[in-house]
């Protein structure tokens, strides 16, 4: 080689040598975070993310006894192995138990009551006037917001609740406008089945429902597994990903429509309910009379129930299959080994505890959910007590990307119990559980309002429909043993102070509703013969001091009081049934019978406006137009006793009873056929309406100013009658709101 080519080379090396030197020098003084092949902006160095989040999945469920959670007896292989891969949380809890308020709290780490979705539909008559739902999440502050302001590229495959996801291209709401800010990459599965369901996906800004049969849990693992592989391949591969996955299942279907993927219908076919006998057998002891009076199934019922608990063993089977398959798929595309991943639910079940079957109550099988985290920096099968709440989930995830965790977050990030299952408390003493409506099970309904405060090992609870529970969960843990009355004065109200400081906020007291049974047939009531009932909700942060009612005729500007119409405001103190309580129902009877009784009375109807008001413990006051309707004094009441058949069937009776301040002149039944909706003249059915006439008993009625009243007709050739009963007085009143009775016949 010649000494010119020798120099070129050594030139060369040289060159090469200085430039690597650069580059070394430009990795060492480059700030942490810095833009790569890619838009300028941050890129984090934080761990992938992957959270499953199920539905309706209990700890009993998966790790088979409760409250133990024993990881031996897991029953799904894959979740065993993750939680051998990591840490298992045994103490981890939902602050709202029911769907889209639950789902919330976690990607907004506030408390329901904080970011305002406290029901999963507030037009639903069970949510009792209370507001919630998609409209009152804020999209644009929340986890997916946080995490791409972080640097990281988000990812949601599955069920969403936070838009009703209905475009209107006429008007210009495409699918493009729907979808939340925050997610990148955007796979949604819709409705509530588990076959032919809508879905939409936002790279292609496709909607449609999957062809043939695919199960749905199998879409969504499908599509999360290609949001995966696109994002290792893609441009924005260098940023960490954050992927939420929320299955359907285990939510329960309606009676008849599948839940559960072919292949796994011969699974679990001996499974039964731990335990069912001596569970519906427990005495339970001062719980609110509603769940103390629930009824025993029959023989059919536990049958239905053990045929859904199988359901949802095989529907969680599918879950446990996709947690294998997203872990299967990370490895292969070398992320395993930097990437956080997590499983936990939206809430839990109650099979039978209690004779109780769902969700939406203040008990732990409701409101402890499992929660397992493994991956890079978890120890491996590691167990920790610690109290948490799904409100923890987004500050600890944005720490982990190393963001910032926005100060409206009520959650605190327990980001170091990942490294130190045993290391630094939260030095937390209590989290706030809370829900708003009513729940049905056994087709009774019954309150589930209330505010909890839930400790390590006990938790109090205030109902709205009155009553309070404390529960020592050490020493009671399927909490059968209320001991609140037990508990001295001092620490009750001790527990209820913590309730208030921990629930606190600078909200002004709220009206949910107010509510009358008679509205419901009838804008004209009367007090009178028997008082009118009026209903509500309220809801005050600093706990709620007073309810009032103020009753106005629209006509002539007067209030109604003790002593009839007067011209100076006058408001009627409402019946608090949890006093000082942050949620409390009230109730208010409006009786005016000593007002018409009097001769010199004027008792022409009125037209009135009902207007609610509540006062907090602060003195903070909010009011509503609550009602209107026509206030009348001399309209009769009238009530259906009872009816027989002649023993040669061929004549039907009806009995009952009339009641009025003036004189009856006339009772008026009119029979209708249930089916048919035909009406009954008294000899043959006819489309016009028409009624029958009753008669007066001249047998003297021990209740004031009421008459028995019987009818008598042929008996109609009928399965199943609707009676309706109306009494009429002597100057043309008569009974806004009529007796309504259906009866079965005898063939």
């Amino acid at each position: 080689m010649s000494s010119a080519s020798q120099k070129r080379k050594t030139f060369f090396s040289f060159r090469w040598l200085l430039g690597l030197l650069a580059i070394v020098a430009a990795f060492f003084v480059l700030p942490k975070i810095v833009a790569i092949n890619g838009p300028a902006g941050p890129v984090s160095q934080g761990p992938n993310i992957v959270l499953v989040y199920a539905d309706d999945v209990d700890c009993e469920t998966v790790f088979g006894t409760f409250p133990q959670q024993e990881i031996a007896s897991m029953r799904f292989e894959n979740l065993k192995a993750l939680a051998a891969d990591g840490i298992r949380f045994s103490n981890f809890h939902v602050t709202t138990p029911v769907c889209g308020p639950s789902r919330a709290c976690l990607y907004s780490g506030q408390y329901a009551h904080r970011n305002g979705c406290r029901v999963n539909n507030p037009s639903s008559l069970r949510a009792i006037g209370f507001d919630g739902g998609y409209k009152t999440f804020d999209p644009d502050n929340e986890l997916a917001i946080w995490m791409k302001q972080a640097g990281y590229q988000t990812a949601h495959v599955g069920k969403y609740l936070h838009s009703d996801f209905i475009p209107d291209h006429e008007r210009g709401v495409s699918w493009k406008e729907l979808i939340p800010k925050g997610w990148d990459h955007f796979r949604l599965s819709l409705g509530g089945n588990y076959f032919g369901f809508a879905s939409y996906v936002k790279s292609t800004n496709e909607s449609s429902k999957p062809e043939g049969d695919e199960y749905r849990t199998d879409w969504d693992i499908r599509n999360a597994i290609d949001v995966l592989k696109s994002h290792s391949t893609g441009p924005q591969r260098h940023k960490p990903l954050m992927l939420c996955w929320s299955p359907i299942a285990a939510h329960i279907t309606g009676e008849g429509i599948p839940m559960v993927a072919p292949r796994h219908k011969s699974l679990y076919q001996d499974a039964e309910i731990p335990e069912l006998e001596s569970r519906l057998d427990q005495t339970v002891s001062g719980q609110i009379s509603e769940l103390e009076s629930m009824p025993m199934p029959g023989a059919k019922r536990k049958q239905h129930l053990t045929d859904v608990y199988r359901d949802r063993l095989r529907a969680i089977k599918s879950i446990d299959e996709g947690i294998g398959a997203l872990r299967a798929e990370l490895k292969k595309l070398g992320m395993l080994e930097n990437t956080i991943f997590i499983f936990t639910s939206d809430h839990g079940y109650r099979f039978a505890q209690h004779r109780h079957y769902g969700k939406r109550l203040p008990y732990d099988r409701i409101t402890k959910v499992p929660f397992i985290v493994s991956g890079c920096g978890v120890p491996k099968n590691q167990e920790c007590s610690e109290l948490l709440a799904n409100i923890d989930i987004a500050p600890t995830l944005v720490e982990l990307a190393e963001g910032r965790t926005p100060d409206s977050c009520d959650g605190r990030s327990f980001a170091n119990l990942l490294r130190d299952p045993e290391g630094e408390s939260l030095d937390r003493e209590a989290i706030v559980i809370e829900n708003w409506g009513e729940a049905v099970t056994e087709d009774v309904v019954f309150p589930a309002t209330y505010s909890s405060i839930r400790m390590q090992d006990s938790i109090y609870t205030e109902w709205a429909s009155g009553g309070v529970e404390y529960y020592d969960l050490q020493d009671d843990p399927e909490q059968l043993n209320n001991l609140y009355e037990s508990l001295e004065a001092e620490r009750q109200l001790e527990l209820a102070a913590k309730l208030r400081q921990l629930r606190g906020s600078d909200l002004p007291p709220m009206i949910a509703k107010t509510s009358c049974l008679q509205l419901d047939v009838s804008t004209r009531l009367c007090g009178s013969i028997k008082p009118i009932e009026i209903f509500g909700m309220v809801e005050a942060d600093a706990g709620t001091e007073k309810v009032e009612l103020e009753f106005r005729s629209t006509d002539s500007g007067e209030y109604w009081s003790e002593n009839g119409w007067t011209s100076s405001p006058y408001r009627w103190p409402a019946k608090l049934l949890q006093p000082n309580g942050l949620t409390s129902a009230w109730t208010f009877s409006l009786d005016t019978n000593s007002y018409a009784k009097e001769t010199d009375a004027v008792l022409d109807p009125r037209n009135v406006q009902l207007t609610s008001i509540v006062t907090d413990l602060q003195g903070r006051q909010s009011s509503q137009e609550s009602l209107a309707f026509e206030m009348s004094f001399e309209d009769p009441n009238t009530s259906i006793a009872s009816h027989s058949e002649s023993k040669d069937g061929q004549r039907l009776t009806i009995r009952g009873n009339a009641t009025g301040l003036k004189t009856l002149s006339t009772v008026r039944v009119g029979l209708l056929d249930a089916k048919t909706r035909q009406y009954w003249n008294g000899q043959l059915w006819q489309k016009e309406f028409c009624y029958l006439t009753a008669e007066f008993d001249d047998q003297e009625s021990s209740v004031p100013n009421q008459r028995q009243w019987q009818l008598t007709t042929a008996k109609p050739d009928s399965s199943q009658l609707l009676l309706v009963a109306r009494a009429y007085g002597p100057k043309r009143q008569y009974d806004h709101t009529p007796a309504v009775e259906t009866i079965d016949l005898k063939d």
